[in-house]
């Protein structure tokens, strides 16, 4: 999130408010069906486009091979004039070789990642959830994301063998990442982000808590940040609904869990309690 003193927050306070807020409601429902298609379809362009992918990985294998076979073929050989200039394109074939190998890996790896991720979208019994795993897997996600992956420091302090939660891994990850992102947002203007995970358990109950460095949350809106469409967000690539947290709250809420958070200029935390 992006807070400051300043930051306004659109709110109707009059007779219309319940209409505006329906119609509001409507636009986002009608919003993430759209992406839900959209969704759909991208499933199937992943299992498309894994094929040429791994042919493509195996070609440049292949290729790698067949420059070693040249280098022990030749470089000997040559006379010693002609020895550099073969040299130096031998390490530039190499290299763009290479180079093309390791985009393809990240691609696969992005496949993989959607595949994992489309795979727990449609997801119709609830199953045990590593939430270490989970948080592991989803972080994966954001580094499509230039500033996460570029300026963000990332540091993790996880318990290891937290007992694992039953349930259904979406309403799990989706929290986790309302977090992530209003956390991120708070980090866009630190000079030097840092966002902090932890993973432990406490008084018998598993937390995953999400923290920054940012400017924190002014006391004075703080008994607003979890109403439906109360956002302190200026940023409008893309618009900000204001839904995350009251939608995070509505998720833990059969499961019997809930969401805290403190915060203060410099760090604040929020924590996804489970039972």
């Amino acid at each position: 999130m992006t807070l400051g003193p300043e930051n306004q927050v659109s709110r109707n306070d009059d007779a219309s408010a319940p209409a505006v807020a329906w119609e509001r409601l409507l636009q986002e429902l009608t919003k993430h069906y759209r992406q839900a298609m959209v969704g759909r379809r991208i499933t199937g362009i992943i299992h498309t486009l894994n094929t040429p992918l791994q042919v493509l990985l195996m070609q440049t294998e292949l290729m790698e091979r067949k420059l070693q076979e040249e280098e022990a073929a030749l470089a000997s050989a040559l006379p010693p004039d002609l020895r550099p200039v073969w040299q130096g394109f031998h390490t530039y074939r190499s290299r763009k070789n290479q180079q093309l190998g390791e985009v393809a890996e990240k691609l696969q790896q992005l496949i993989s990642w959607l595949r994992y991720h489309t795979l727990h979208q449609d997801q119709h019994a609830p199953q045990e959830i590593d939430l270490n795993d989970m948080v592991q897997t989803e972080l994966q996600g954001y580094q499509m994301e230039p500033f996460f992956k570029n300026r963000v420091a990332t540091r993790w302090q996880r318990q290891d063998r937290l007992p694992p939660l039953v349930g259904y891994y979406v309403d799990v990850s989706q929290s986790f990442c309302h977090l992530v992102d209003n956390a991120l947002e708070a980090l866009r203007e630190v000079p030097d982000p840092v966002l902090t995970l932890a993973t432990y358990s406490e008084d018998g109950h598993r937390i995953i808590a999400v923290g920054d460095n940012g400017p924190g949350i002014p006391s004075a809106i703080q008994k607003d940040i979890f109403t439906p469409f109360f956002t302190t967000k200026t940023s409008t690539l893309p618009p900000q609904p204001g839904l995350g947290l009251f939608l995070t709250q509505r998720l833990l809420s059969p499961y019997g869990g809930r969401v805290t958070f403190t915060s203060q200029p410099g760090q604040t935390w929020f924590r996804l309690v489970l039972p």
